[in-house]
């Protein structure tokens, strides 16, 4: 974060209303050192609402309601390492810790201020909200959540639960949240201290380990391209991106998904896999897929972060075979969503002692996230996209921190926005827009293979 880095918060209530351990989703999310997050702010998560004008008491009375039933929203984490724990504050006086206002003519002023925040994650709630003000009343509110806590879903769930809440304060009625929502410690306690958590556990390790075994067996002799040895004394490395935003290509693969009756999203990954395939000269790939392990009703209406990586072993498609491995990359998808939960340190050995070196190579370690238009209410359309040339692969500004090699696919308005990012010192930097124009090309041929020859990577 440029600029000077603002005391930290005052702490939150003395009197916890509960404590308990960590999800194990929460310990692989949870920084090192939680207050010393100098650029947490590139996570946190962001929405906005608008309302009609209300008495600030009423928001805030909302407000505290659905901080009633969302302990992650009024949470600590104390401690490091194997002794984290997470601690919940009672709603008063927490609440008026995290809401404040701020007047609507200096609005982008004051929510750009706010998704900046460095969270303090044992000294204060994972949350800020601003109540945009006018003659008195609000009627805007800005939510910002740090990511530790919540994802994508999660904070869906919150501004449902706050639309909902001050709806019902505007109407003067008392709000009635819709079913039960499941609390991290819950989950935490089902994980580590129920014989059900402990057999989940050892079936999902399991699969892992399968998983890995393929990989490993499938790549045979193949050995992992080392990058560039960094001068001394040189700066942190960086990582660049590209992205492509097309109309053409989302078509072709809801065409592709709809012949197939697959989901939408396996059809990117096996198109990635398979770039990915051809970079490494290799003839079966290992990815991880982000996946957002919500099976129940109550989960779904939960604000945290249920955000795991499971891996996905695809052959690369070869010509003629995509359908093939389209539909591979759908089963592995359902399986990863059952088994993602997990303890990531047990799977992280399993990786380390099946791989070994391949571990980090790029033919076993890419990351694929796909983001639907639904898990994207309330994100308008940013003038990037809107106003991106269509089915042109442009480079994106270089971020300090991000994964080692990622691609994401988001669906948005009609269109697909497909992004790519990388460590500077891996191979990506010479191949990330041939393997971009490969995914496209895969996927607008499976829509229409009498249009021409088959694609040829990097032709």
């Amino acid at each position: 974060m440029n600029g000077v880095e603002p005391a930290a918060p005052a702490p939150g209530p003395a009197r916890p209303e509960r404590t308990g351990p960590l999800t194990w989703v929460q310990q692989e999310w949870l920084p090192e050192q939680p207050d010393d997050r100098i650029a947490s702010h590139e996570d946190n998560l962001f929405r906005e609402l608008e309302t009609v004008p209300l008495e600030f008491g009423q928001v805030r009375r909302a407000v505290c309601e659905v901080l009633a039933r969302h302990e992650i929203l009024r949470s600590r984490v104390v401690g490091l390492g194997a002794e984290a724990h997470q601690v919940v504050d009672a709603v008063d006086p927490g609440c008026d810790l995290v809401l404040a206002t701020a007047p609507l003519d200096g609005w982008e002023e004051a929510v750009a201020a706010a998704r900046a925040t460095s969270f303090r994650l044992s000294l204060q709630w994972p949350l800020k909200l601003l109540a945009g003000t006018e003659a008195g009343r609000v009627s805007r509110i800005a939510v910002v959540v740090d990511h530790w806590a919540a994802d994508g879903l999660g904070i869906l769930a919150l501004l449902d639960d706050l639309t909902a809440a001050v709806g019902a304060a505007a109407r003067g009625e008392v709000w009635t949240p819709v079913g039960p929502a499941e609390q991290p410690i819950d989950l935490a306690l089902w994980e580590s201290a129920t014989p059900a958590g402990a057999e989940h556990l050892e079936r999902s390790v399991a699969y892992w380990r399968q998983q890995f075994e393929r990989l490993r067996q499938e790549l045979g002799d193949h050995g992992p391209a080392l990058p560039d040895e960094p001068p001394p004394g040189r700066a942190p490395l960086l990582f660049p991106g590209c992205t492509m935003t097309s109309v053409r290509v989302a078509e072709a693969a809801e065409v592709v998904a709809d012949r197939l009756r697959v989901p939408v999203s396996a059809v990117y990954l096996a198109a990635f896999g398979t770039a990915i395939g051809h970079v490494e000269q290799v003839g079966t790939v290992g990815a991880f897929i982000l996946s957002a392990n919500r099976l129940t009703p109550a989960a779904l209406r939960s604000v945290r972060n249920a955000v795991r990586a499971a891996p996905v072993v695809l052959a690369v498609a070869p010509p003629g075979g995509f359908a093939e491995t389209v539909a591979s990359a759908a089963a592995q998808q359902l399986h990863g969503l059952r088994y993602a939960n997990t303890d990531h340190r047990l799977v992280g050995a399993a990786a380390e002692e099946v791989l070994g070196g391949l571990r980090d190579s790029g033919a076993a370690s890419a990351i694929f996230n796909f983001m639907p238009e639904t898990a994207l209410r309330g994100d308008r359309l940013p003038p990037l996209v809107r106003d991106a040339p269509l089915d042109v692969v442009e480079p994106m500004p270089v971020r300090g921190t991000a994964a080692v090699r990622m691609f994401m696919v988001t669906m948005r308005q009609g269109r697909v926005i497909m992004t790519s990012r990388w460590r500077e010192d891996t191979s990506w930097r010479k191949f990330a827009e041939p393997m971009m124009r490969h995914i496209a090309a895969l996927v607008l041929y499976e829509a229409d293979p009498g249009a021409g020859p088959p694609p040829v990577f990097g032709g």
